[in-house]
């Protein structure tokens, strides 16, 4: 009896240990079939946004907005890099990188940066997703038209609907005109108080005949200010009206608009074609040294005025007759 129990715990032992080397061996074959495995990162594009931030008379500040999804496993120093390449010569004109934050799959994320590039060119934003030293994804848009856009040093909301003329006085051949300026702000708020200069150019020879400055005042949105200057001119001439607005040192717009003094007749075809002789003396303004400009309301002094050009007409008027006899 004594025999049998030990060859009984004999083969007992045996068999433990055997089927705990079993299991050893299978917990290995286990932990080689099926290691730790991580998938790879997935970036993809899947819209980009680009708006201007700040625009100059030069450089155009814009901001590149990418939507990017992000699928598969975790990312490792991820960043987008966008590249401004000229449309004109083929280079690389500006780039710029983001990084972008880490995030669980199944997400998708805006990712935003800032470029400058020159205001009068085109470009092709080129895009580039990186993870882990590798490209993931890359898309383009292009940018066109840039210089259509107003600086914002330009940009007031004022633009000049009309102006009307009216003869306010005459005397020993010059003429006192007053234009009424009709100013509109088309923008969302207030006006600022900007600055109005208003010169007469004589039309033949672009002389400057003369000029005053005045205020476009406070303008609310969506309405209309009517400003009125006086301009004194020479008679019997034609006129451009020039309307400078400025912003501090920088003129942001001009408008123009002709004044004509002078008659007009229809010549014949067989007449010849003369010069008009321009009496540079009428466009002189009296009392006003040279190189200091002048408005109409510091101009009046003593001296009699300069006559005005009453014979001018008669002249060209006999000379034509002399032609035209001539010719028979």
């Amino acid at each position: 009896m004594g025999m049998k129990s030990s060859r009984l715990l004999a083969i007992l032992l045996v068999s433990v240990l055997v089927l705990s080397f079993v299991i050893i061996l299978v917990k290995e074959d286990v932990l080689i079939q099926e290691p730790d495995y991580r998938p790879p990162s997935q970036l993809l594009i899947r819209e980009v946004d680009v708006k201007p931030a700040e625009v100059t008379s030069a450089l155009v500040e814009v901001n590149v907005t990418a939507y990017i999804n992000h699928e598969g496993g975790k990312t490792k120093n991820a960043s987008m890099l966008i590249r401004a390449i000229s449309s004109d010569t083929g280079l690389l004109a500006a780039q710029a990188s983001a990084p972008i934050p880490e995030t669980e799959p199944g997400k998708t994320l805006a990712v935003s940066q800032h470029l400058k590039v020159e205001r009068n060119g085109g470009y092709e934003l080129r895009l580039l997703l990186f993870d882990n030293g590798s490209i993931r994804d890359s898309g383009s848009v292009n940018l066109r038209g840039l210089n259509v856009i107003t600086p914002t040093s330009r940009r007031s909301g004022i633009v000049l609907n009309n102006i009307d003329f009216t003869v306010s006085g005459v005397s020993a051949g010059r003429v006192t005109i007053t234009p009424d300026i009709y100013l509109e702000n088309r923008g969302t708020e207030a006006s600022e108080n900007l600055k109005l200069i208003i010169k007469a150019r004589q039309a033949d020879s672009n002389l400057l005949a003369d000029k005053t400055s005045s205020e476009t005042g406070v303008i609310p949105s969506e309405a209309t200010a009517v400003k009125s200057v006086k301009l004194e001119v020479p008679d019997q001439y034609n006129y451009m009206v020039v309307v400078e607005l400025w912003k501090g040192d920088i003129m942001i717009n001009s408008w123009e608009k002709p004044v004509l003094l002078a008659p007009t007749k229809t010549i014949p075809k067989e007449s010849e074609e003369k010069k008009v002789n321009i009496e540079v003396s009428k466009f002189v303004r009296e009392g006003v040294p040279a190189g200091v400009p002048s408005y109409p309301e510091a101009a009046q002094t003593s001296t009699p005025k300069e006559p005005g050009f009453e014979s001018l007409g008669a002249i060209i008027a006999l000379m034509l007759v002399i032609i035209l006899k001539r010719r028979s």
